[in-house]
């Protein structure tokens, strides 16, 4: 049937596609419900009731996933984006202390491919359903003239709660104290304007497979981002932790300082494994050192600091839980972050 003259459909915008991205997504949004969750699909707000807690505090975080939805639409797989921000997401908020509770997603596009969205919003409640975490709104929006045909953007909220008392602010870090690192599953969601240019630079394409990588280009590219979530409740079960981290943009070099009350870092490079992807990007660019540190995670996602005598039990518990986690370094007096 043709569109009408002057209809919304004419301008660009079909609520037919919206409608049926809704349906292709409303059964795995309503999976991650529990008793929390007041009302279903539809409202004009989610609602969450909260409960359990004498004294709570909110934390509650907002972000996107940057350039890597380029990334995506080069290779056609969208899943994955749903997992990178729900766990991104989820990491912030656990760096405060808070647990996350619920998540609301936002995508926008310039011609909705509901097949598309469902998938990214499919990938986003399995990864809200493995942390415990309730999806209770989203928005899919339409905007032809702002983005192309072919782009879209995607944003992602989360918001947790916690005691009073259990807030984690780096306060409590002190000099000497130990730097514990969490193994990152590669790059994570930062740093892909410059891993993209790297590529087109060295005539690299998603899916050629250079030998140290193992697998293609796209797929390591579009490993999904980690979640820290179940590790550090282990770990805080086990020890006391004095500041916590999530490795975004800026690196080990702009992130964890924020974990050490106005203190600094010297970290040792040769404490960790890096995964390969790095390696790639280093050396295919010739991109330096110093700025290897300052864009990328390079292998650490996550860090705790914990007093230096608690340090050997805390990596056993990281690990334990499932996550390889290394001492990587040790509080100092002066602000910043070195590296051996």
């Amino acid at each position: 049937m043709a569109e009408e003259r002057g209809s919304y459909e004419s301008a660009g915008v079909s609520i037919a596609r919206g409608e049926r991205a809704v349906e292709l997504m409303r059964s795995a949004v309503e999976g991650t419900h529990g008793p929390e969750v007041i009302g279903g699909p539809g409202g004009f707000a989610g609602l969450y009731a909260l409960a359990g807690l004498k004294d709570p505090v909110l934390a509650s975080t907002i972000d996107g996933v940057g350039t890597k939805v380029l990334v995506a639409r080069s290779v056609g797989r969208y899943d994955t984006l749903g997992a990178d921000i729900v766990n991104h997401c989820a990491n912030d908020v656990l760096a405060t202390g808070a647990r996350p509770l619920f998540f609301l997603d936002y995508v926008g596009t310039g011609r909705l491919d509901p097949e598309a969205v469902a998938a990214l919003v499919r990938g986003a409640a399995e990864a809200c359903g493995e942390l415990n975490i309730a999806v209770i709104g989203g928005e899919t929006a339409e905007m032809p003239g702002l983005y192309g045909g072919g782009d879209f953007d995607v944003v992602g909220v989360c918001t947790g709660a916690c005691e009073r008392g259990d807030v984690i602010t780096g306060e409590e870090a002190r000099p000497g104290d130990a730097v514990i690192g969490l193994a990152s599953s590669g790059l994570h969601t930062n740093g892909y304007t410059l891993a993209r240019k790297v590529l087109a630079d060295a005539n690299l394409s998603y899916d050629d497979a250079p030998e140290p990588l193992g697998r293609s280009v796209g797929e390591a590219y579009l490993e999904p981002h980690r979640a820290y979530v179940r590790e550090v409740r282990a770990l805080r079960e086990g020890v006391g932790v004095r500041g916590m981290a999530h490795i975004t943009g800026g690196g080990l070099v702009g992130n964890l300082p924020r974990a050490l009350g106005g203190l600094g870092a010297e970290l040792d490079a040769g404490r960790w494994e890096e995964p390969a992807v790095f390696g790639l990007i280093r050396s295919s660019g010739n991109v330096p050192e110093d700025e290897m540190r300052h864009v990328f995670n390079l292998g650490v996602g996550f860090c705790a600091v914990l007093a230096p005598e608690e340090a050997e039990r805390g990596v056993q518990t990281l690990r334990a839980a499932g996550c390889d986690a290394w001492k990587i370094g040790v509080v100092v007096e002066e602000p910043g972050v070195r590296f051996a």
